[in-house]
């Protein structure tokens, strides 16, 4: 198990304003919004049709590691979306199928670490004096990343972006989520 990690303040808020990304130091170049009419019906079009095999190459090398994953329709609660049964069961289900999270993800927002946390099979949350607290299993963490890789090979060969330079990236996403090296697919 992964010790008990203390989240940033508003790490993978269900519901926030969309003009945070500007609030970030890092690169974003956008926003992904999923609504919970989608989470509902199970549906992901936004993420497919901008991520599918007509995105032209330059967009696709613009995306990585620079967007953030917002979802709509949860202003009714406080809870992270690792924290939603039907949030952590749709994501967990759509990368089994397909799961693009480490190629856009950005590693300078909280954001990234949430999502994945959605996706893994078991967490242990809790809060205290206000602050959220996660735990995970390591283990489920490299299958989430092992799982992950051949995707994230895809959209990187299909950006343009060479072994090398798809590596790192790849390197640093696996050092944010707390794992040293990558594990191979």
């Amino acid at each position: 198990m992964k010790w008990p990690q203390k989240m940033p303040p508003g790490a993978g808020k269900a519901e926030r304003p969309i003009d945070r990304s500007l609030m970030l130091k890092a690169p974003i170049v956008g926003t992904l919004i999923l609504n919970r009419s989608e989470v509902e019906k199970g549906d992901m079009p936004i993420i497919t049709q901008v991520l599918g095999p007509r995105t032209p190459p330059l967009l696709l090398r613009k995306m990585a590691g620079s967007l953030i994953i917002a979802i709509k329709g949860y202003a009714d609660t406080d809870s992270e979306i690792y924290e939603i049964p039907e949030l952590r069961n749709y994501l967990r289900t759509k990368s089994e199928l397909w799961s693009p999270w480490l190629f856009t993800g950005s590693i300078f927002s909280p954001d990234l670490m949430a999502l994945v946390l959605a996706c893994l099979p078991s967490i242990t949350c809790w809060r205290c004096h206000g602050e959220i607290y996660v735990r995970w299993n390591n283990a489920e963490m490299k299958e989430f990343l092992r799982k992950s890789l051949p995707t994230a090979a895809w959209l990187h060969a299909r950006a343009g972006i060479g072994v090398k330079e798809g590596s790192t990236l790849l390197k640093a996403t696996a050092a944010y989520l707390g794992i040293s090296e990558p594990p191979r697919p």
